[in-house]
């Protein structure tokens, strides 16, 4: 999946002119931490709720402006970045959030409660559903034939997430559409599976 498909597209901008109490009062107004900085129409910076709440104070003495303190070469991403590396950066460099630029030109913004709803949403988490917990042999016939019989016995796979090897074995994590467990469970004990857990 691409950024673009979650990016807040038509951002809330800032121009560096402005003072800082000026960009907190927006970013409370529009409920967010982040502010592109703006000018003629580029993109000259980035700054966060954290950076102007650390000289909020000092800006009731003296005018401070975003441009004193945004930073200048955030890092970016671009419409085209696929979504597990803008996570990666944003993991790594521990930050919020981050501009989306195409071509130089401000496309949209990426927060980490963008990615967190599109994770849930490729886990199917945000559907209802149910999950299996299922021990199999660490081979890929045994994850066949469990997948058949899940299917067989009226389970909709939504996705199947991996536990660690063990002695051979793996946990195999099923989220299903929700539905009744039991014939499911029963087929998987009766081809001798075990059935380690489930959230019906």
């Amino acid at each position: 999946m691409q950024v673009s498909k979650i990016m807040s597209a038509n951002p809330v901008t800032i121009s560096p002119d402005k003072r800082v109490g000026q960009a907190l009062k927006l970013m409370q107004k529009h409920n967010i931490r982040h502010l592109p900085v703006v000018k003629n129409d580029q993109m000259v910076g980035w700054i966060t709720s954290r950076d102007l709440r650390e000289v909020l104070l000092a800006s009731m003495l003296e005018k401070i402006t975003v441009e004193d303190v945004m930073l200048k070469s955030p890092l970016t991403a671009t419409p085209d970045t696929q979504v597990e590396e803008a996570a990666r950066l944003i993991y790594e460099h521990k930050i919020g959030g981050m501009p989306v630029l195409e071509g130089g030109r401000l496309v949209g913004v990426i927060t980490m409660m963008d990615l967190v709803s599109a994770f849930l949403s490729m886990l199917g988490l945000l559907r209802t559903s149910s999950r299996l917990d299922v021990l199999l042999e660490d081979r890929p016939e045994a994850l066949e034939e469990a997948t058949r019989l899940i299917k067989e016995a009226g389970g909709g796979i939504i996705n199947v997430a991996l536990g660690p090897a063990k002695e051979g074995k793996r946990s195999y994590y099923f989220r299903i559409t929700k539905c009744d467990l039991n014939p499911i469970i029963d087929a998987l004990k009766q081809h001798g599976y075990q059935v380690v857990d489930f959230i019906p």
